[in-house]
């Protein structure tokens, strides 16, 4: 029995020390984050006495088994002070402070290298993808407004409009995903799929690009897959927004009806297409009108009169719905020791605030990553997008936009909704004709919504295949093959009945309609291969890559109408009832490259860099189409070296130069018949809708004497030639920059400031040289013009409060400005002529000039017939009316954090410059703005109303604008005002005018009067965001986190006039291609947005 009882002894005296083992053992569960609330993948978690660890998965949780004598432990990351914590009882969040002061923070660049910021010596701003997702936008580039400096993103009011991108006062950004050119609508890529956006700022970051890179690249770095102990990540991320109300839009007169002079009377007929009318009929007084709606006797012809009242006073809000926005992601992530992969499907749905409008869009995303040996690894990715509408609505000035309808020719004389049944008796004949407030200008906005429909449908795709081999532990060598396609058609379904009177030449009333067709497709592939170096030695080290690449691009597209259905309800070009038209444009370019970049780093000295590339284009004539580009830069971290006192924690100084060539490529293209016959959609055939301009970045055909057939007289075909001379020497452009700036943190890093000072020479350019018409062309090809653009940008990140368990405010601020003049011309020419004025050497390229008020020698407007005098038409007579780009533009960001909850808001704006409010123009000459029937023009409005006998008979005019008239003399002009003041008599203007004619025949021919200031402010986003404890989820098997996010987007404007979204135009002079923006379009009422987000991640 004893060997029974001794090992029984044993047993028990071994369990009651595992026993007590156990018992020691505590586990520890916590998340490491950045003071910004992030978290941090990969940190080092230490217990202090038993040196137990554990790493930090991809959102920064962990759990470690420490003992029961583990007081603290002991948190570490690169590019973060270390800290020591107390062991906490219950799950907690450990905050880890940015160690700028070691800067080991990398920042991706060009081809997708990493680079310690302390070694850039050039201008790039970062933002995490992990910042956007929250108050997320659909169009993920809407999310940089406000946050880079130096960068506009004026995002578009409409579905699916792409935002105007201007960086440093240049468009036409390069696009980068993964260290590749991509061709982007940029809607094809999803928010949830971006890692980090770099902002390479100008000609300096983005040489190595070649004249791709010419204005910049925004570098898009996607997420791979993440290693997980339990295997798979999965991540849901899911928000709903709702659009309602209005940040801007404008108001509308409700007092005075349709007609002219006063006067209205649909008449004693069924339609009443014999008239166009603007918005200056009768009062609404109750008056007898006969109505489009009044009872009418079809056998005897006789409509009866009904009260003429304002029924329709709300009909664009009554017409309007709530737009949603609902926006969905799953991604699956994993990683080993070997690969790793990411899978992610994306899908947004979008109902718009008109009726019948809706966007869904999908996309599927796949990285993966597989080390086949220690030495060679090879990588996937693909993203597939897809976007489809059934209808998108048009804003341009004309009858198939709801802007127009409303806001231009808005009359109140019907309520919208007695049209919804868009077919109703006496005029609506089923699926011909539709039942209509009127049949001159005018369509039914139910009728177009219901009939009139758009269609947009893409299949969107890019991708690539690497293979990396490691030849040793300084070189590796990769190849990598890259495709970006995409296939779209837009169609527009003209339905019978609707009212193009006036606008397209083949509309007759009573016709079955209209199709067209648009069809685009691009191709392109881009196949490198590079070998990287990276070594140290001693006191020095190289980090180098150098290879080779060919950039494969095509394009075609064609553009189809009918002119007027032969059959009604048949959409299909072959049904025309006329000779259908039919354009067919295509392109094709090829660019062998060869490319490399050298980084010398001596000790801690400095870094020195050097990058160059050669291009072989096939746009250029052979002989200048061949070229090489350099860029150098130089950094220094003087508090590496150098004792500063202890309030500078960092201290770095930057410098670089750049100088890009490229030439006869273009950025967007428009439609085959635009491209072959140099006119637009709306302009030059149909009379009405926007013009489609789409993502491209090939060939222009600009130096090519060409030719196309046209039918110029009675439809008899003609050969049109090219107006503009080709030049078989011609060079390409080129672009040379410096750039200068400094870095600093202080207090510890707490605050943190940086400034760049930048200049550039853009030429010489390639430009078209009027000639003179003797030699049957209009212009000749020449390398000539050069402008010079000087600016700065300066940004300050701050901690207002900090505190690892309290309250934590960190605000960031930039800020930046430019000026662009023109520099020189062109042999011995004196003056540039564009864009309306003869600009001189020294001017400014944003100035804008126009027709304005002639005034006298004390600033009084001066009248002739009590209507503004005007001045000659030709060019030395436009008046200066200001600038267009603004002085400057800013954002501000603050995030505001306790425990965990965190508050977000941002301010952002630009100030200064000018532009022109073209719905305020066009609502005014229609009647419609609110201005036209209040203030002196309302009194004055009123008075001829008065004598007008109920609208019977003509008013008598009353308006007497404030100002002078000359009584004697004759003016002398220059510069668009009179020289000879002196020889003039004035008195005060008593003339009087109708406000329709002063308004439509006075100021409508003004350019002045209807210049607004440029400067507005926004308060772009709030946020309001709860991060389950990991106490709470610490219960669960499965989910690891989840955060709650209240959000508005677009909630405050502050600006001149409210009317229109100034955010919507950020370029004012673009050096891309020397155009102006000033404004001259409508837009759709911007709304405000109003949603939640959750993210969940198993």
């Amino acid at each position: 029995m004893r060997p029974i009882t001794s090992k029984l002894i044993a047993t028990l005296i071994f369990s009651l020390l595992v026993a007590g083992i156990k018992a020691q053992v505590k586990v520890i569960a916590g998340r490491v984050l950045t003071k910004n609330g992030y978290g941090i993948s990969g940190a080092s978690i230490q217990a202090n006495s038993s040196k137990k660890t554990a790493v930090a998965d991809s959102l920064g949780n962990f759990t470690l088994s420490a003992e029961e004598n583990d007081k603290t432990i002991f948190i570490s990351s690169i590019g973060f002070i270390p800290e020591r914590f107390p062991i906490s009882e219950k799950t907690s969040t450990y905050v880890l402070e940015e160690d700028n002061k070691t800067l080991n923070e990398v920042v991706v660049t060009a081809y997708g290298i990493k680079k310690e910021i302390k070694r850039l010596g050039y201008a790039a701003q970062e933002l995490k993808g992990s910042e956007i997702t929250k108050s997320r936008d659909a169009n993920p580039v809407n999310a940089l407004v406000g946050k880079i400096a130096g960068l506009s993103v004026g995002a578009s009011s409409e579905m699916l409009g792409r935002p105007e991108i201007v960086l440093r006062g240049s468009k036409d950004l390069l696009f980068v995903v993964d260290g590749v050119p991509i061709n982007t609508d940029t809607w094809n890529i999803s928010p949830d799929d971006i890692e980090s956006f770099t902002v390479l700022k100008g000609t300096n970051a983005s040489a190595i690009y070649g004249f791709r890179g010419v204005n910049g690249a925004i570098v898009i770095t996607t997420k791979r897959g993440t290693k997980d102990k339990k295997g798979w990540t999965v991540e849901v991320n899911s928000s709903t927004f709702f659009e309602k109300g209005f940040l801007t839009v404008p108001n509308s007169q409700t007092e005075y009806g349709r007609g002219k002079a006063f006067a209205y009377d649909y008449g004693n007929r069924l339609y009443d297409n014999a008239q166009r009318l603007p918005e200056w009929g009768p009062r609404f007084e109750g008056q007898l009108v006969r109505q489009y709606d009044s009872p009418y006797d079809p056998v005897a012809n006789i409509r009866t009169p009904t009260p003429w009242i304002a029924r329709g006073k709300n009909n664009f809000n009554d017409f309007l719905q709530t737009g949603i926005i609902n926006s969905n992601n799953v991604a699956l992530s994993t990683a080993t020791d070997r690969s790793d992969m990411r899978i992610s499907i994306s899908n947004m749905d979008q109902r718009g605030m008109a009726p019948n409008t809706k966007l869904n869009t999908y996309t599927l995303a796949l990285n993966s990553g597989y080390n086949i040996t220690d030495k060679f690894r090879v990588e996937a990715s693909l993203n597939y997008n897809k976007q489809y509408s059934p209808n998108i609505p048009d804003v341009n000035y004309g009858p198939n936009s709801y802007i127009y309808m409303f806001k231009v020719y808005g009359s109140a004389d019907y309520n919208v909704n007695d049209l919804k049944d868009i077919y109703k008796a006496p005029q609506g004949v089923q699926d011909l004709i539709p039942y209509a407030q009127e049949y001159g200008r005018e369509n039914s906005a139910w009728f177009m919504a219901k009939k009139w429909l758009r269609s947009h449908d893409k299949s969107d795709i890019n991708g690539y295949l690497r293979a990396t081999y490691k030849i040793n532990k300084d070189l590796n060598v990769s190849l990598r093959s890259q495709i970006t396609t995409w296939n779209q058609i837009r169609t527009e379904q003209v339905p019978a009945g609707a009212n193009l009177n006036t606008y397209t030449p083949w509309y007759y009333f009573g016709w079955y309609g209209d199709y067209r067709e648009d069809r685009r497709n691009l191709f392109e592939n881009n196949t490198d291969l590079i070998f990287n170096f990276d070594k140290k030695l001693r006191d020095f080290s190289i980090a180098a890559f150098a290879g080779g690449s060919e950039r494969s691009f095509s394009y075609g597209s064609n553009w189809g109408t009918t002119k007027a259905l032969a059959t009604p309800n048949l959409y299909a070009l072959s049904n025309s009832k006329g000779p259908e038209l039919s354009y067919t444009w295509g392109s094709k370019m090829q660019v062998y490259s060869a490319f490399y970049s050298v980084d010398f780093t001596f000790r801690k000295l400095f870094t020195l860099s050097h990058t160059g590339r050669m291009d072989n284009l096939s746009t250029l004539p052979k002989g200048s189409n061949t070229f090489f580009y350099p860029s150098v830069s130089l950094s220094t971290v003087l508090s590496d070296y150098v004792k500063l006192p202890s309030i500078i924690s960092f201290l770095k100084l930057r410098a670089s130069y750049a100088d890009v060539k490229g030439g006869l490529t273009q950025s967007t293209v428009a439609s085959a018949f635009t491209q072959i016959t140099g006119l637009s959609t709306n302009g030059g055939l149909l009379g009405y809708g926007s013009d489609l301009y789409t993502s491209y970045d090939g060939p222009s055909y600009a130096n090519q004497n060409s030719y196309s057939i046209q039918s110029y007289y009675n439809g008899t075909p003609s050969v049109s030639y090219s107006s503009t001379l080709a030049n078989p020497k011609l060079k390409p452009f080129n672009r040379t920059s410096y750039e200068a700036g400094v870095d600093m943190r202080f207090l510890r890093n707490r605050l943190g400031v940086e400034f760049t000072y930048f200049t550039s020479l853009n030429g010489p350019q390639i430009f078209a040289l009027g000639v003179a018409p003797s030699t049957g062309y209009a212009a000749a090809n020449v390398n000539g013009i050069t402008s010079q653009k000087k600016g700065f940008e300066f940004t300050v990140n701050g901690s207002v409060l900090k505190s690892p368990h309290g309250i934590n405010w960190d605000i960031a601020i930039n800020y930046a400005a430019y000026k662009e003049t023109l520099k020189d011309i062109y042999g011995d020419e004196t003056f540039l002529n564009i864009n309306g004025h003869n600009y001189k050497k020294g001017d400014r390229l944003d100035a804008l000039y126009g027709t304005g008020f002639v005034r006298d020698g004390s600033n009084n407007i001066i009248y002739a017939a009590g209507l503004p005098l005007s001045a000659p038409s030709d060019i030395n007579n436009r008046k200066f009316l200001g600038n267009l780009n603004p002085d400057f533009i800013f954002g501000v960001n603050n995030k505001i954090s306790y425990r965990n909850f965190s508050l977000s808001f941002q301010f952002d704006g630009r100030i200064g410059g000018v532009i022109w409010d073209e719905i305020y123009k066009d609502g005014m000459n229609g009647g419609t703005a609110i201005e036209s029937a209040t203030g002196d023009f309302g009194a004055a409005r009123l008075a001829e109303w008065q004598t007008t006998n109920g609208g019977t008979i003509a008013p008598t005019a009353q308006y007497i604008a404030k100002g002078v008239k000359i009584v004697s003399g004759i003016p002398i002009f220059s510069g668009g005002q009179i020289t000879n003041l002196k020889d003039l008599q004035f008195a005060p203007n008593d003339v009087a005018s109708t406000v329709q004619n002063f308004v439509s025949g006075g100021i409508g021919n003004v350019t002045e009067y209807w210049m607004v200031k440029r400067s507005f402010v926004k308060l772009r986003e709030v946020s309001l965001s709860y991060m389950l404890p990991q106490a709470l989820l610490s219960r669960s098997k499965f989910i690891k986190g989840a955060t709650f996010s209240i959000v508005g987007r677009n909630l405050l404007y502050w600006a001149a006039r409210k009317d229109i979204d100034l955010d919507q135009f950020p370029s004012g002079y673009n050096d891309s291609d020397r155009s102006l923006n000033n404004g001259g379009v409508l837009q759709s009422a911007t709304a405000r947005r109003f949603g939640f987000n959750i993210n969940l991640t198993f």
